[in-house]
């Protein structure tokens, strides 16, 4: 099998070990996309620090050994080419799509595929995931555009955590497509006010195309400034402001704190993985609250998959590049500055599955 490895701060492309046997319930799918994730890349800037940080906060899902290699990419859309014995709701040559999911059959431990010594993810030519995670791909709908429903329904999930009213204004800051999930799940509940700020120029000019009110250079305007100004206009909804968190950067949330008007909630959808200085009574003083991710969610992802589906999410807006395998690293090197990119889709097969 053909896969992209990733060892000592490198990738290549090379044959790599076969998938474990086959589970009862789990599908072996041939990958026919797969997108760059902002996981990934932190992946690719310090293994160490991103396993330190799994390790430390007890999080079961992503530990890998750094010392060996692995093959990244969760965001996948494939066929399926085989599937287990208590599988019913797949057959081979269903068309899906999912989170990618895969728990070992013989210790009970679930694992992302991509961030495991074990289970390959989808920088390559097959993954295994849990079909308990995996959903059809909606006829009409390309593989291609089916693997922007992950990155985009993380968005979608966060909006609902957050407990967004129509009543409410929002804030995105960092319109990769996790802040673009995030405007179009706002706009979605009837937000009348919607804020992106976004340094890129290309990413700018999407958050405009997925409904924000108001694209600001952070650079050049003050996000928060601007909703101020807006309220005093009386161009807000009575609620209060939520800020979304997806840019990553480091100070953000500090910066939050200190800055958003009283009775504010912020909502962190990336996180930076170095050590962040808060002075949490700033956030206590102002009646702010902060959510990393707790809170209801219901069918986030299958939400997102049918606005692809029905043409409400203008999804090759979002994909502004395809490679093949041996592309990878290239991909990698662009996206540490992302002037020009939003979602790069990673083609192991080429085109040939791509058509609904």
């Amino acid at each position: 099998m053909r896969a992209v490895q990733f060892l000592d701060g490198e990738f290549r492309l090379a044959d790599v070990p076969e998938l474990p046997p086959l589970g009862p319930r789990q599908l072996r799918v041939e990958v026919a996309a797969c997108g760059i994730c902002g996981s990934d890349l932190t992946v690719s800037k310090d293994a160490d620090r991103f396993c330190e940080v799994v390790e430390g906060a007890d999080y079961p899902l992503a530990r890998f050994d750094p010392e060996r290699p692995i093959v990244l990419g969760h965001e996948f859309s494939g066929v399926v080419t085989e599937a287990g014995a208590e599988v019913g709701d797949f057959s081979v040559g269903d068309r899906v799509a999912g989170l990618g999911i895969v728990t070992d059959p013989a210790t009970g431990v679930p694992t992302i595929i991509g961030y495991s010594n074990t289970y390959h993810g989808a920088f390559g030519d097959f993954i295994t995931v849990d079909a308990f995670w995996a959903r059809h791909v909606p006829d009409g709908l390309s593989l291609e555009h089916a693997a922007l429903a992950e990155p985009l329904h993380v968005g979608e999930m966060h909006v609902q955590r957050s407990g967004l009213t129509a009543a409410d204004s929002a804030l995105v800051i960092g319109c990769g497509t996790i802040g673009l999930g995030a405007i179009v799940a706002a706009k979605a509940r009837g937000v009348r006010t919607v804020i992106a700020s976004e340094p890129s120029p290309k990413r700018r000019e999407l958050a405009a195309k997925m409904g924000a009110d108001h694209v600001v250079d952070p650079a050049e305007q003050d996000p928060i400034e601007l909703y101020d100004s807006l309220v005093q206009q009386g161009e807000t909804g009575d609620g209060i402001l939520i800020a979304y968190e997806c840019s990553g950067r480091a100070g953000m949330l500090g910066g939050l704190l200190h800055r958003l008007p009283y009775d504010s909630r912020i909502q962190v959808l990336a996180a930076p993985f170095a050590d962040e200085t808060i002075i949490p009574v700033v956030g206590q003083l102002r009646r702010i609250a902060v959510n990393f991710g707790h809170g209801p969610t219901e069918n986030a992802y299958e939400t997102v998959l049918r606005r692809l589906a029905d043409g409400e999410i203008d999804a090759e807006a979002i994909i502004t590049s395809r490679i093949p395998l041996d592309e990878v690293p290239e991909a990698f090197a662009a996206l540490r500055s992302p002037a020009e990119h939003v979602k790069i889709l990673v083609l192991p097969h080429g085109t040939g599955h791509q058509q609904g």
